[in-house]
């Protein structure tokens, strides 16, 4: 009977002290209404936030040398990849006239629109654009950027198969090239353990993923030959280094002059 009496007691106890403190409980209620009304509003402005973000660099790279896949194995992009090729074949030391306006040595981009590091090699971009001859000293050059986006929704999309993923289809020995390339590389020797897995999906084509933002140094010519390089692609890298936009502007200044981490004596 004493042990029944302090069970009783103890349940009289919750039974009072829920009936205590039931106001309580539409505060709460009420309060959690408010904070899911009030924690809605931050929510979208971040996500307005980062698609502005995206929309911007989105637009960025649209009005550089933006390469379309419109058009299948007509596109520009392909046309383009087709006149790269021949220089990588050792056919041709320029491209085609069609492209002969991109000059004797340019950057080539590949870009999606959900790729974080894609907005931030922008910031490098064009810092390196704006400040080409003041605060890099190089002259010479109008620094075309190529970009292609893997991205890009085209008339030949379909559920099964990405405009993009047709591309690589269509250009498997010219991705197979380009690695090679970019394997021969001294940033690639001294960098090998980071690169090599993104660099062995340039050689089949992206075939598993795309290493967005995959960036490409082109020389041709006489560019090529002052820098002792085979005409073609003569760097590759994934993203551009740097914590803030002029150092990555330098980052690619490096690139471009084969100095730094790209060049033969970089420690």
């Amino acid at each position: 009977m004493i042990v029944l009496s302090a069970i009783g007691r103890f349940f009289k106890k919750i039974w009072d002290w829920i009936k205590q403190t039931a106001w309580i409980q539409p505060l709460l209620i009420v309060g959690i209404i408010f904070g899911v009304i009030f924690s809605i509003r931050p929510i979208v402005d971040a996500v307005k936030k980062g698609k502005k973000e995206q929309s911007t660099y989105a637009a960025y790279y649209n009005k550089v040398d933006f390469m379309s896949l419109e058009g299948g194995a007509d596109s520009k992009a392909d046309r383009f990849t087709a006149s790269l090729h021949q220089v990588l074949l050792g056919n041709d030391t320029k491209l085609s006239d069609e492209f002969s306006y991109l000059g004797e040595k340019f950057f080539v981009i590949y870009v999606d629109e959900n790729c974080s590091e894609c907005n931030s090699a922008k910031e490098g971009f064009i810092a390196f654009q704006e400040n080409l001859e003041s605060r890099y000293k190089i002259s010479g050059y109008d620094s075309h950027l190529v970009s292609i986006f893997t991205d890009e929704e085209t008339s030949s999309t379909t559920e099964e198969e990405s405009a993009f993923k047709q591309y690589c289809s269509r250009n498997l020995e010219f991705f197979e090239f380009a690695g090679g390339a970019g394997q021969s590389t001294d940033y690639y020797a001294k960098n090998q353990s980071t690169l090599e897995k993104d660099m062995e999906q340039v050689i089949i084509g992206f075939d598993e993923y795309i290493p967005a933002p995959t960036i490409f140094l082109v020389e041709l010519g006489d560019t090529a030959t002052t820098n002792k390089k085979e005409p073609g692609i003569t760097e590759i890298m994934f993203g551009v280094k740097g914590s803030e936009k002029y150092d990555k502007g330098q980052t690619l200044a490096d690139c471009w002059n084969h100095e730094g981490e790209f060049s033969h004596n970089a420690k």
